[in-house]
């Protein structure tokens, strides 16, 4: 069933039902008004009769033929001054039932209590109600077909925005790479619905892009490993079939056995993002910053060594952020481990953590890209580095999903990560002086 016709039957069940109502209401109005104005009318008649029977008139000089009934009482005159009686009989000589009105008043004249009864006859209760009914029914019938014959004028009038979206969404196309372009209406509820169908459409067309974009590089980046799996394999049958030495033998193994890790890396990143853009990593608790970065740099201190690289900290005591404690140990690994692996030998890495934010820098060359490209799947620094290209874009989507802050610069030889836990109230000059504490050579 069509929206339009719903609304229609919603409208005219509310209206049948009102109407019925109103009939009911209209039918006791109007025999309530009916009869008291006839008794009103008879109390005075009555009333009429009796002053001049107290003038001493006599009763026939005062009925003048009107129908009136006067008894002489025995007893006092009751303590109600009237009664009213009702009497619905069949005429046998007019052929219908008719209705009586009688009202009786009581009255003391001249030392004497007399009964002066009148009546007339009044409009049926049934023909009351039958000309309502029959007025309800001719009203309902016009109002059923003008409401019927009006919806449709009305549906296409109103509802033509509606519909006109309904056409563009059909039309709506991803491979189109084209935005819905949905016209402002009136309607509140409409303006709601293509201001919805705006952003989800606009969402869904920026998906598709980085969907598109990532299994294209995700595509790239497989490849190369699996390629070099295949020629190793090759060279490795071919060494075995020639007879080849076993250094020769151990050496494809290894480059094998390289690549094949790259590929795990490559599986545990992507399947990590799935589990972040998820929401999988929900139960978060208070935990020791502090404690953990201090940890997460001894696991790399061999690493540190290696490249003779100094380690600069200023780790301030009793740090407490919320987070998932796997996702404390990604996010400092990771960031740690670009820190190292894009340093040069001998170099620099600054760690400085306090209560609002966490600041890890290293010198290191600049990279070929804008450092705001970094954050996006399989994008390098440097073409030549071995790095998958993840390890960033699991930061940015950490912090993401933690209401973090992140930051990349890179000036003066200085690769700079800032994670901000919490929006700084400082001023400028603060932070002036965090930047020359950080980096002292900048000020001469």
């Amino acid at each position: 069933m069509k929206l339009i016709n719903k609304f229609t039957l919603w409208y005219l069940c509310i209206t049948l039902a009102a109407m019925l109502v109103g009939v009911a209401i209209a039918y006791n109005k109007v025999k309530s008004g009916i009869d008291e104005a006839e008794i009103n009318r008879l109390k005075v008649y009555n009333d009429q009769m009796a002053m001049q029977m107290q003038r001493g008139v006599s009763p026939d000089t005062y009925m003048r033929g009107r129908p009136a009934e006067i008894k002489l009482l025995l007893n006092e005159v009751p303590v109600k001054k009237y009664e009213v009686y009702e009497h619905s009989f069949y005429n046998t000589m007019l052929q219908h039932r008719e209705c009586r009105l009688t009202v009786t008043s009581f009255y003391k004249i001249n030392g004497h209590y007399y009964s002066i009864a009148s009546y007339n006859y009044i409009t049926k209760a049934r023909e009351i109600l039958r000309g309502l009914m029959s007025s309800f029914i001719w009203i309902f019938a016009i109002l059923l077909v003008l409401t019927v014959l009006s919806a449709r004028f009305v549906s296409r009038l109103i509802l033509a925005p509606f519909h006109f979206t309904l056409k563009k969404v059909r039309a709506f196309n991803l491979k189109d790479k084209k935005p819905l372009q949905l016209p402002v209406v009136n309607a509140a509820e409409l303006k709601t619905l293509n201001s919805f169908l705006n952003s989800m459409t606009d969402k869904a067309l920026d998906d598709y892009r980085s969907l598109k974009e990532f299994t294209e590089n995700a595509s790239h980046e497989l490849q190369t490993p699996v390629a070099v799996l295949r020629n190793k394999l090759e060279l490795l049958t071919e060494s075995y079939l020639q007879g080849k030495g076993p250094d020769t033998i151990t050496g494809l193994i290894a480059d094998m056995q390289n690549a094949i890790d790259k590929l795990s890396r490559i599986n545990s990143s992507l399947t990590l993002l799935a589990r972040l853009e998820n929401n999988e990593f929900g139960n978060k608790q208070a935990i020791s910053f502090s404690q953990l970065t201090t940890e997460a740099l001894q696991g790399f201190s061999e690493l540190i060594d290696m490249k003779a690289i100094t380690l600069d900290t200023k780790i301030t005591s009793e740090v407490s952020v919320q987070l998932h404690p796997a996702l404390t140990d990604i996010l400092l690994g990771n960031l740690l481990s670009n820190a190292i692996r894009h340093n040069i030998y001998g170099g620099i890495i600054r760690v400085r953590l306090s209560k609002a934010k966490l600041i890890i820098s290293n010198t290191g060359n600049p990279p070929e890209v804008p450092t705001t490209e970094l954050f996006k799947r399989f994008k390098k620094g440097r073409k030549n580095s071995d790095s998958i290209g993840i390890g960033l874009a699991i930061v940015k989507q950490i912090c993401d999903v933690n209401h973090f802050n992140i930051q990349y610069d890179y000036a003066d030889g200085w690769h700079t990560m800032q994670i901000i836990f919490e929006e700084s109230t400082g001023s400028t000059m603060l932070q002036k002086e965090e930047a020359n504490a950080l980096f002292p050579e900048r000020q001469h």
